[in-house]
C-alpha cells in the first residue's frame, strides 16, 4: 500500500510540473541551484559553482538563445567542456524535457560515458534522480545507452555506428569530441551530418559540438569553429586595463607570469585571473563559437602548463602534438610527415658493442613474408630514445617446421653490451596478418612467457583514431593472445621520432652494417601521410610512394613492444632481470 501511494504521489508531482509554467532559469542558473559534482569525476564534489570557472557562464547562457542554433566549443582539457554537456544535459532534462542524443566518437566510449559521467550526476542531482529511474531497475526505459523521463529521452550513440544516427528524431544534439569521429559511419556518410539531419523536424533545435583539435586542415572542431563567431576570452591587464586573450607566446617561462601584450607589463596569474573577463568575437556569424585554452583553468597552474610544455618538447613531435591540441586547444600544423631515405643512411654510427650504452631493454618485430621472415631488434633508452640492433632476414618455405624454428632460435638471442652484460628480447611482436595466420597464432601460443604476441592491425573507419595498442583479444581456434594496433598511430610516432634530429628522447640511431644498408631506409621510409577527402570531408591517410615498406612496419611494431611492455627506463633489463608485465595499464594479458 505504501508504495502505491507513493507511486500516486511521484505522477502527482510530475503531473504537476509538466502543467507549470517553468521558472525563467538559464543553464547557469540551473546548474547554481541543482546540479551536484559525483566524486567519480570531479575533485571538487558537491555543489557546482560556475563562479569557479566565470568563462563557462556564458557557453551555457547562450543554450538559452532562442535565435542561436549552433554552439562550437573548440578547447584544451582541464577547462570543463565535459561539465558544459553534462549541465545542458541536465537542464533539459528537469526544465525543458526533450529529445536528446549525445553522440561520441565509439559506441564504448559512448557506454563509458553513460556510465562514469551521466550516471553519477543523475544519483547525485535530486532533481534528475526523480526524473529518471534507477537502471538496476528492470525498467526498460533506463538503459546504459538510453534514459527516459516525462517528456523527453537521452539516446546515447557512438559516431562509428550508423544505427544509432539515424533512427528517432530528436530537438537537442550533444556531439562530443567530434575529431575522432570517422569520416563516415559505416557506408552511411559523415556521421555528424547524420545527426544533425535529426533535428530537421524541430524549429527550436539545439546542436552544441565539442571537441579538443587534432590536425590542422583535418580538424572538425576547427573547420566549424572557423564558421563562428570565432569568440576569445579577454581578460584586462592588471596594469593598463586594456582587454586580451590568454596568449601562450606572451606567458614568461622565468616567472610564471603573462606580459600585456599593450602595456608590456609581466602580472602574475593570480593577478589575472581575479579579473572579470568577457567573450569577445573575432568574427560575424549566426554560429556561436568559442575557444578555450588551460592558461584560463582553476584547475592548472601556469607552472605546471610550463613543465608539461617543456617535458613534451624534450619528447619530440608527437609529445608536442599533444601539447598544442591539450593545452593550448589549438590544432597541429604538420611539417610534413615523410623524412629522406639519404639522410637517415648518412647519419649511421659506429657503436663500440652489439648493445650501445644507452639501451635499458631490447625488443624484436617480425614481418611474416611467403617466403621469409624480415626481422628488426631495436634497443631502447630513456625518453624512448632507440638504437637499432640488427635487421635480419631468414628465407625458406614457412610451410615447414623448420623456418619457424630457426626463428624461435633466432629469438631466443643474446646481445652484449661493452661491459659483458648479456641482453635479450623483452617482447616480441609477430604479424598474423599475412597468408600464415594459423602458423603464426601456434607459434605464439606457448611463448606468452617470453612475451611474444600475435598482432594485427586493428580495424578502423577512414579518419576514426585508433590507439596504437587497441586492445587484445583470444584467438577462436588457438585460444592464443592476439594484440589488435592502431597502425595509423604507430607510423605517426615512428615518422615524429625518425624526424628528431638531436640525440636525446626519440632520436633514432642506426648502425653502420648489421642489415642497416641502403635497402634497409628505403624501405623504412616508403609511405607518406596524405590529406584526402570523402565527400568534402578531409582526412589523413598512409600512402606507399614504394613498393617494399617492411623496415617501416617492423619499427611501428617495435614501437608497440615497448608500449606494451611501458618499462622503468631507470634500470637495465639484461638477462638477470625482466620486466613485469602491466596487465592492466596496457590490456595485455
Amino acid at each position: 500500500m505504501q508504495k502505491i501511494d507513493a507511486a500516486k504521489n511521484l505522477f502527482k508531482r510530475l503531473a504537476k510540473q509538466a502543467l507549470a509554467p517553468p521558472p525563467d532559469l538559464t543553464v547557469s542558473e540551473w546548474a547554481d541551484k541543482h546540479r551536484r559534482l559525483s566524486r567519480e569525476s570531479s575533485a571538487e564534489a558537491g555543489q557546482w559553482r560556475t563562479d569557479r570557472a566565470p568563462y563557462q557562464r556564458e557557453i551555457m547562457n547562450v543554450i538559452n538563445d532562442a535565435f542561436v542554433e549552433d554552439i562550437v566549443i573548440m578547447a584544451s582539457a582541464q577547462v570543463g567542456k565535459s561539465e558544459i554537456l553534462l549541465n545542458a544535459l541536465g537542464y533539459f532534462i528537469d526544465f525543458d524535457p526533450s529529445p536528446i542524443l549525445l553522440i561520441q566518437p565509439t559506441e564504448q566510449k559512448a557506454k563509458d560515458f553513460s556510465k562514469e559521467r551521466i550516471a553519477p550526476m543523475i544519483r547525485d542531482t535530486p532533481v534528475l534522480k526523480e526524473r529518471i529511474g534507477d537502471a538496476k531497475t528492470r525498467d526498460s526505459s533506463n538503459t546504459v545507452m538510453f534514459k527516459s523521463f516525462p517528456g523527453g529521452f537521452i539516446a546515447l550513440g557512438g559516431a562509428n555506428a550508423p544505427s544509432g544516427l539515424a533512427a528517432r528524431p530528436i530537438r537537442i544534439l550533444l556531439a562530443d569530441e567530434i575529431d575522432r569521429y570517422p569520416v563516415s559511419a559505416g557506408t552511411e556518410g559523415d556521421p555528424l551530418d547524420l545527426a544533425e539531419k535529426r533535428t530537421n523536424n524541430f524549429y527550436n533545435r539545439k546542436k552544441l559540438k565539442v571537441s579538443t583539435p587534432t590536425i590542422k586542415g583535418v580538424s572538425r572542431i576547427e573547420k566549424e569553429f572557423e564558421l563562428s563567431t570565432k569568440e576569445y576570452y579577454n581578460l584586462p591587464c592588471p596594469r593598463c586595463g586594456e582587454y586580451q586573450p590568454l596568449t601562450w607566446g606572451q606567458i614568461d617561462f622565468e616567472t610564471e607570469s603573462h606580459r600585456c601584450k599593450f602595456c608590456g607589463y609581466l602580472s602574475s596569474e593570480f593577478e589575472w585571473k581575479t579579473q572579470e573577463g568577457k567573450w569577445i568575437a573575432t568574427a560575424e556569424s549566426s554560429i556561436r563559437g568559442f575557444h578555450l585554452n588551460e592558461l584560463l583553468s582553476p584547475w592548472r597552474r601556469w607552472g605546471e602548463v610550463i613543465t608539461s610544455f617543456l617535458r613534451a618538447k624534450k619528447k619530440g613531435t608527437e609529445a608536442l602534438k599533444v601539447w598544442t591540441n591539450t593545452s593550448l586547444g589549438e590544432p597541429w600544423e604538420e611539417e610534413g610527415q615523410k623524412i629522406d631515405d639519404d639522410s637517415l643512411f648518412g647519419r649511421r654510427e659506429d657503436y663500440e658493442a652489439d648493445v650501445p650504452d644507452g639501451v635499458k631493454i631490447l625488443t624484436a618485430a617480425v614481418d611474416v613474408q611467403d617466403d621469409r621472415f624480415e626481422i628488426e631488434v631495436v634497443g631502447w633508452g630513456i625518453g624512448r630514445e632507440s638504437w637499432g640492433i640488427e635487421y635480419h632476414i631468414i628465407h625458406g618455405d614457412l610451410k615447414q617446421e623448420r623456418i619457424w624454428n630457426e626463428l624461435d632460435d633466432y629469438l631466443k638471442k643474446t646481445w652484449a653490451k661493452k661491459d659483458g652484460k648479456q641482453f635479450a628480447i623483452a617482447c616480441t611482436c609477430i604479424d598474423s596478418g599475412g597468408h600464415f595466420t594459423q602458423e603464426v597464432y601456434r607459434f605464439t601460443k606457448d611463448k606468452l612467457a617470453r612475451m611474444v604476441y600475435a598482432i594485427k592491425g586493428a580495424s578502423a573507419q577512414k579518419g576514426e583514431y585508433v590507439p596504437l595498442i587497441a586492445g587484445t583479444t583470444k584467438t577462436k581456434v588457438l585460444k592464443t593472445l592476439l594484440v589488435s594496433l592502431g597502425v595509423n598511430d604507430g607510423k605517426s610516432r615512428v615518422m615524429s621520432s625518425l624526424n628528431v634530429e638531436d640525440f636525446g628522447p626519440n632520436y633514432c640511431h642506426f648502425p653502420v652494417g648489421r642489415g642497416y644498408e641502403k635497402i634497409y631506409f628505403k624501405s623504412l621510409t616508403a609511405e607518406k601521410l596524405e590529406t584526402r577527402y570523402e565527400k568534402g570531408i578531409p582526412y589523413q591517410q598512409w600512402v606507399k610512394i614504394r613498393a617494399r615498406n617492411e623496415a617501416f612496419d617492423l619499427r611501428v611494431y617495435n614501437t608497440a613492444a615497448i608500449e606494451i611492455l611501458n618499462p622503468n627506463f631507470d634500470k637495465e633489463y639484461t638477462m638477470t632481470t625482466k620486466p613485469k608485465k602491466k596487465r592492466k595499464r596496457r590490456g595485455v594479458r
